[in-house]
């Protein structure tokens, strides 16, 4: 059933606090007791205890399931007191105790564990109620989320749940000015006004150190210090201290509670924080009695909500929420209120049902009001669009959050839960193919590219969509970036690879050979090292340092050893023909002309330095075959060098007709190699006229 709590006027005041009581505390049952619970059976099973509780009648009952406690509330029943079980020797169990108070028997069972699983078992006696206790019979309710959304969930749900947020209340009040001239000196006065400038501002560390000079003042000074101690640690998380020195303060002023009720506030926290919640309560009505008819009573009324429905009370502080929505609409406290019933169904809704409760932070969100409550709703906005939404919308709102409250106090939460949320999306832009919106999607997100490195072929899927979209430079950029990052460390070798590549293209020597040495000290044995190696050769090469070319790329000679750059081979095979070693030269060269494609512009000089070397070792008959092939690739003038390298050869082998005819077609082709060709013909008749083997 459904009830609201109306906040009245001044004069019924009286009828709210016996409301408000009647909530808080058990209800009333007739003098005259209507049942009895008359027997008690503990059965141990595996993993849970079983607790037959026997009544003379159906039992009127309340199940409350506490930390390290359950709690059984019988309306109209009474009791034996059960004295053999208040201690069991049992695995899930510490004992059963009853009591009796206004017609309600409490059976009470501490448990061996914080957080028990219990079932009610139904039995064909409705007399009968039986409880199963345990981690046997705990069930994890499964939330019904998008698919691969798990990790958010589990990052998120015990944050939010556990989130205290300030349920509002009275604001901070600093002393009254006449009140500390008439305590302290003027210097003192400003010294204790500094402190409470502290405490206002949310620095309540500092603060403490301040009001800390005053406990060694007189009675009143003292007790004032001992009130703002109280606040300020109450707000450090330290309950028992502020405990203690809101003690110490009512002990030597306890007047000034009455002057200053606002104090009551962080009074009545600490009393509940340190578990005496009856006292806390009672407080707490003492100082909503101050201010019955002000704006602050809905306020105060939310908070007392809060305290009850931290010890369990869940109805009673549904009700008071409610009747602060009903009856302080458009207010920040009904605002609050809106949030706490929307958050009971935050992690209990399926699929088909989140945009309703989407709309109810919406309407939060976007009347005005009070900051932190719009911060809230906008966050559990952005945790339903991850959970539930398409990835794509779940990103978007994400990073909206994110621009408003890149500092707020779900700012860390966020950050993680967009790290989450980009992985699905990089998936489906990646599957569809879509090489330009991956880029974006890599470049907008950058800091938040962690869980994506979770998956290998992140980085070389993304590295492919920078290629495609001839992004090299961005590329540079964003790699440069992220090598440093420890979240993208085990892909750091491909990434690096990936920089020396962009900086050789782009002729930036000093940056791709750093890059290459880092590289080469840090992965001597990583698969990506010989492309390293590649590069730095043709660095050497490209600036004369053959020597250099040769000792990088030397490993190419290796049996099984593959070139992953199609040049390396070239570079390798000159280098080894200036340093005269024309058999490795041979080898590296014939390597590189059969695998290197037709429009390769190494590819003719590679073949003419080929038979060079092989002319070298006096193997004449493939030097020609070598220089045949070049010349078909060749053109201009290196096909007239071809022609003339091919006279030679053919001079070489005795084709002395052969060799006429190359160099008869080279020199009409013109050009250098032309005008040497013709030399070489005049010479040739020159000489078979004196041998007279020409008419």
């Amino acid at each position: 059933m459904t009830f609201t709590l109306r906040i009245p006027g001044p004069r019924l005041f009286l009828g709210l606090v016996t409301i408000l009581l009647a909530c808080a505390l058990p209800q009333s049952a007739p003098a005259q007791q209507e049942n009895r619970l008359l027997r008690i059976a503990v059965h141990p099973h595996q993993g849970f205890t079983r607790v037959n509780l026997f009544f003379q009648s159906p039992p009127d009952y309340t199940l409350r399931v506490l930390s390290g406690r359950v709690r059984l509330e019988v309306r109209g029943a009474d009791s034996p007191s059960f004295k053999k079980l208040r201690v069991l020797n049992d695995k899930q169990l510490a004992g059963v105790t009853t009591s009796e108070l206004r017609g309600v028997l409490s059976v009470s069972i501490p448990v061996r564990g914080a957080e028990p699983g219990v079932q009610v078992i139904s039995c064909a006696n409705p007399s009968v109620l039986s409880l199963d206790i345990g981690p046997g019979v705990k069930r994890a309710a499964r939330v019904d989320i998008a698919p691969g959304r798990e990790p958010i969930l589990s990052g998120t749900e015990r944050f939010v749940r556990d989130f205290d947020a300030d349920p509002g209340g009275i604001p901070f009040a600093p002393t009254d000015g006449k009140v500390l001239k008439g305590l302290l000196p003027e210097g003192e006065a400003l010294l204790f006004q500094q402190g409470e400038s502290l405490l206002y501002r949310d620095r309540a560390e500092e603060a403490v150190n301040v009001f800390s000079m005053f406990l060694n003042k007189a009675p009143g000074p003292k007790a004032l210090a001992c009130f703002r101690l109280g606040e300020a640690l109450e707000r450090l998380g330290r309950h028992q201290d502020a405990l203690s020195y809101f003690r110490q303060g009512e002990g030597l002023w306890p007047q000034y509670l009455e002057q200053a009720p606002e104090l009551l506030q962080p009074y009545s926290d600490a009393l509940a924080r340190t578990g005496n919640f009856p006292a806390a309560r009672a407080m707490l009505l003492r100082l909503m009695d101050r201010y019955v008819g002000t704006p602050y009573q809905a306020e105060l009324l939310n908070r007392l909500a809060d305290l009850i429905e931290r010890n369990g009370q869940k109805a009673a502080a549904l009700a008071m929420y409610r009747s602060v929505v009903v009856y302080s609409a458009g207010s920040p406290a009904a605002g609050r209120a809106r949030l706490k019933l929307a958050d009971r169904e935050l992690f209990t809704l399926s699929r088909d049902r989140y945009r309703e409760l989407l709309a109810k932070y919406r309407a939060v969100y976007e009347e005005p009001g009070d900051p932190a409550s719009r911060d809230e709703a906008l966050f559990k906005m952005t945790l339903l669009l991850s959970l539930y939404a398409s990835p794509k919308e779940a990103l978007d709102t994400v990073v909206t959050y994110d621009r408003r409250y890149p500092r707020g106090i779900f700012s860390t939460i966020i950050k993680k839960m967009r790290e989450e949320i980009l992985f699905p999306v990089y998936q489906e832009t990646a599957a569809a193919g879509n090489d330009q919106g991956l880029v974006q999607l890599a470049l907008d997100n950058r800091e938040y590219l962690a869980r994506c490195f979770g998956d290998p072929g992140f980085a070389p899927r993304v590295s492919q969509a920078f290629e495609k979209t001839g992004a090299t430079a961005k590329e540079l950029e964003l790699f440069g970036y992220l090598e440093q990052k420890n979240w993208a460390a085990g892909s750091a070798p491909f990434l690096l690879a990936r920089i020396v590549d962009d900086a050789v293209a782009f002729g930036n020597v000093p940056l791709a050979e750093a890059t290459a040495r880092d590289f080469l000290a840090r992965f001597p044995r990583d698969p990506h090292l010989g492309r390293v190696r590649e590069q730095l050769g043709r660095l050497a090469f490209e600036r004369g340092d053959l020597p250099g070319a040769a000792a990088q790329l030397a490993f190419l000679g290796a049996k099984g050893a593959r070139a992953q750059l199609p040049d390396s081979e070239y570079y390798l095979g000159k280098a080894l023909a200036a340093a005269k070693d024309h058999g490795g030269a041979v080898r590296s060269l014939s390597r590189f002309t059969v695998a290197a494609k037709r429009d390769d512009p190494f590819l003719p000089d590679g073949y003419f330095t080929l038979a060079t070397a092989l002319a070298a070792g006096k193997d004449y008959q493939r030097a020609l075959a070598a220089c045949q092939v070049g010349g078909s690739v060749a053109s201009g003038e290196m096909s007239g060098q071809f022609l003339y390298k091919s006279g030679e050869l053919q001079l070489q082998l005795g084709e002395v007709r052969q060799a006429k005819a190359s160099w008869e077609k080279a020199a009409g082709a013109g050009g250098t190699w032309g005008r040497l060709a013709s030399e070489a013909l005049n010479d040739l008749n020159w000489r078979m006229k004196i041998a007279g083997q020409l008419p």
